[in-house]
């Protein structure tokens, strides 16, 4: 009779399987997805408390100086503002490397160019 009665209600049992089956696999997918927008959420606090601090170090500035043939002779740190020192080939060159600077959050505050034989000699007070 036991038997008679599990043969009568075997399809039942499977699709019951079948439903606690596709619950399970529905919670696991709930639950990464809570994990990874957990994870989001982290990243974008620690994001935002980093827009308070300085924009560009002082070794990435020098890196970009570098790359765009700026040659850096001086940089003095004053309160909040660097004053930087060296010499162009071109002013071009060293208008093109403060929009570089500008879009990466320096903002020029006073420049001063002087010719100084082929090359250029400039002067320049920045906000980082």
């Amino acid at each position: 009779m036991n038997r008679d009665w599990i043969q009568r209600h075997r399809l039942k049992f499977a699709w019951l399987l079948v439903a606690v089956l596709l619950a399970f696999l529905a919670l696991r997918w709930g639950l990464a997805q809570w994990r990874e927008l957990s994870q989001w959420r982290g990243l974008a606090e620690q994001a935002a408390s980093l827009q308070g601090g300085p924009g560009v170090s002082m070794e990435r500035l020098k890196q970009s100086a570098e790359a765009r043939q700026v040659a850096l002779a001086e940089v003095d740190t004053q309160g909040q503002a660097w004053q930087l020192r060296g010499q162009v080939a071109d002013a071009r060159v060293l208008q093109d490397w403060l929009q570089a600077l500008r879009s990466e959050g320096v903002q020029p505050l006073q420049w001063g160019l002087e010719q100084d034989g082929k090359a250029l000699r400039f002067d320049l007070l920045v906000q980082p």
